[in-house]
């Protein structure tokens, strides 16, 4: 389970947030890749596979493999993987550039600088993105991709063909398919940041109990349908962010507002195994100036790296770990 979303700054900075939610932990670790250059995932191979990038970029691994879940480039293009049960993927063909489906991160993050390139590779047949069925029942997936200029797009692989739809609301979880949760809006419509009125019932005249009653119905669990409205309408009401600094101060929020601590959402697996969903993670992403914040469960620092400053070349494969320890007592 994990949450998507894009905020745009009035002074035009676009940031991306993002939460990751797994049922065991993925031990995840930054890793920078330069352009031009092997990480050495599979040798020689790695050219053939098409994962030797063209543009510089970082993401988030998982388990120590070279394989991004998440990340950004050095064009400020942003994409990651989240969780679509039902999910299936296309056939291989001998004419186009086939990416398996668990390296299509790594290749949209060393391929492509703009949302409309994404779209004309996949629109166009040249790229594929291919998994049989045991890799789709394995790990479904579908992406979100945003850009710079504040594109933004959901890629889906249903009855083994891409859907790609427009993102209006710029939000993404998981199940239902992206259609359905912008269907689903429709029961909210009446949501509003502005406390309610008092009203008389009979002769008495009943007043809020406090602050937030135009809210009152949003949907405050775990599920997908819930942590997309909550998400959608959450930022849609909060100010807009003047800044890069308040739109990344506010995509913090917007995550802290799908938070799953571990052991709330809970399932019993087939050999009676207890298997706890929770948030391992959350990754801000400003596109504007390249710069990837993450912050761990564990924590609630959060740690930067500006993509800018980073020497792609001396760095390229090397993974580094994210700080878990809380900070150190203010000195008074």
């Amino acid at each position: 389970m994990c949450t998507d979303f894009l905020i745009g700054a009035a002074d035009g900075t676009i940031v991306n947030g993002r939460s990751m939610e797994f049922g065991i932990d993925l031990k995840g670790t930054l890793i920078v890749r330069a352009p031009g250059k092997s990480a050495g995932l599979v040798g020689w191979l790695e050219d053939k596979l098409h994962l030797v990038p063209k543009y510089g970029y970082v993401g988030v691994t998982s388990f120590g493999l070279p394989i991004c879940s998440d990340g950004v480039n050095s064009q400020g293009l942003s994409t990651g993987a989240l969780w679509l049960p039902g999910s299936e993927y296309q056939a291989p063909d001998s004419k186009a550039t086939n990416v398996f489906c668990g390296f299509f991160v790594d290749w949209l993050l060393g391929n492509c600088a703009t949302v409309a390139e994404v779209r004309q590779a996949l629109e166009s047949g040249a790229v594929r993105v291919v998994g049989d069925q045991w890799v789709a029942k394995a790990g479904p997936l579908h992406f979100p991709v945003h850009d710079a200029a504040g594109n933004s797009i959901v890629i889906e692989f249903l009855g083994g063909q891409p859907v790609i739809s427009d993102n209006p609301v710029k939000v993404l979880t998981n199940l239902p398919t992206f259609s359905w949760h912008l269907t689903n809006l429709q029961n909210y419509v009446n949501l509003t940041p502005w406390d309610a009125d008092p009203m008389t019932v009979g002769d008495l005249t009943v007043s809020r109990p406090g602050h937030g009653t135009g809210l009152a119905g949003l949907p405050g669990n775990a599920t997908p349908p819930a942590r997309f409205i909550r998400t959608a309408l959450l930022k849609q009401l909060a100010d807009q962010p003047a800044t890069a600094a308040e739109a990344q101060s506010l995509a913090f929020h917007l995550l802290n507002a799908v938070d799953i601590p571990k052991g709330t959402v809970r399932a019993r697996k087939s050999d009676g195994a207890v298997e706890c969903d929770y948030t391992q993670w959350v990754v801000v992403k400003d596109l504007t100036d390249r710069v990837l914040s993450i912050r761990m469960a564990a924590s609630p620092l959060a740690w930067s790296l500006d993509l800018k400053t980073v020497d792609f070349e001396s760095m390229n494969g090397r993974q580094i770990a994210i700080p878990t320890t809380m900070a150190n007592p203010l000195p008074v």
